[in-house]
């Protein structure tokens, strides 16, 4: 047994990869985003086109009546991106360890590899966390129409003015873009300065301090940075330098909706992942020997991922802003 290459092969690699820590920040962890693997490395997406009711005027008997014909569908088609990382375990590393014994190598060696790829998982997906993010603060595109301008909610009111404001601001556009579609509820991420605004106003105020001793009651929470206001769950998204929602703003949008955002991914660029049928996944991991001539020196891990985000339905997306 080859003490060295035999703790990176594929099997190995994908275990250890399992086992690592999901941590890809909110949205990755609130499902907004469907999962769509692809056999290529290209997204094809056919725009459904909305077929509206509408109410027939009276005609007379033995008229002729209006015709109605179905307008032709339109399919969008969307490259992947390619991001990568990579890393090495070096025998020197447990070089010290072998004095103890073969097992106390071992143990080196595969705490290191684990730890490598925990270490390239987070990278990973903290990125697949900011395209998430770039394409919720930005989703207009020219294939599925345009976000609409961005909407100030005025905090500084009384209560029944400040639930209008948000059933008026962010309830009703919603439920107009979408078009009589269900959905089964809307949520709202909010920047730091944005959430700070709105539990400042005394409505609202009250509203959360309810919300979260009820909470606390239940389940012995605390610092529980999400309630629910006027018809919308409001949320503090707790981001990164890298990954934020734009301070002072916040995005609203509805859930249990089919085709709002898409997360599509391709398969990885070998031999051993293009195969008949194979569909592209979020994580790929491989590795590699660095040699010299007199043996192997390392174990090179890499990591790739091939992705691409997409809005559906940029109109139902609701940029906000406080005053």
């Amino acid at each position: 047994m080859d003490i060295f290459r035999d703790y990176f092969t594929r099997e190995n690699l994908v275990r250890s990869l399992e086992k690592a820590p999901y941590i890809p920040g909110r949205l990755g962890a609130l499902g907004l985003f469907e999962t769509v693997g692809l056999t290529s490395t290209t997204l094809a997406v056919e725009e459904q086109t909305t077929d509206n009711a509408k109410v027939l005027s009276a005609l007379s008997r033995g008229a002729p009546r209006t015709q109605t014909g179905l307008e032709k569908r339109k399919v969008h088609t969307f490259t992947t991106q390619t991001f990568g990382d990579e890393g090495a375990v070096y025998a020197d590393e447990a070089l010290n360890a072998r004095g103890a014994g073969t097992n106390a190598a071992v143990e080196v060696i595969t705490d290191r590899r684990d730890r490598l790829v925990r270490k390239l998982r987070r990278h990973v997906d903290l990125t697949l966390e900011s395209l998430r993010m770039s394409v919720l603060l930005a989703p207009g595109t020219t294939e599925f129409g345009s976000a609409p301008a961005e909407q100030s909610i005025a905090f500084n009111t009384d209560a029944t003015k400040t639930r209008a404001e948000v059933f008026n601001k962010i309830v009703v556009p919603i439920e107009s873009a979408l078009d009589g579609l269900e959905f089964s509820g809307i949520h709202c991420f909010c920047s730091d300065g944005f959430w700070t605004a709105l539990i400042e106003n005394k409505a609202v105020r009250d509203t959360y301090l309810n919300f979260t001793a009820a909470a606390e009651l239940r389940a012995g929470l605390k610092d529980i940075d999400n309630f629910r206001f006027g018809g919308v769950t409001f949320e503090r998204y707790r981001g990164t330098a890298s990954v934020a929602i734009t301070a002072n703003k916040a995005v609203a949008f509805p859930l249990g909706v089919p085709d709002t955002f898409w997360q599509a991914f391709a398969p990885n660029d070998t031999m051993e992942s293009v195969g008949a049928g194979g569909l592209g996944q979020p994580y790929y991991m491989g590795s590699k020997p660095v040699t010299d001539a007199l043996g192997t020196k390392a174990m090179q891990v890499a990591i790739a991922t091939h992705p691409r985000m997409v809005c559906g339905r940029p109109a139902a997306i609701r940029g906000l802003a406080f005053s």
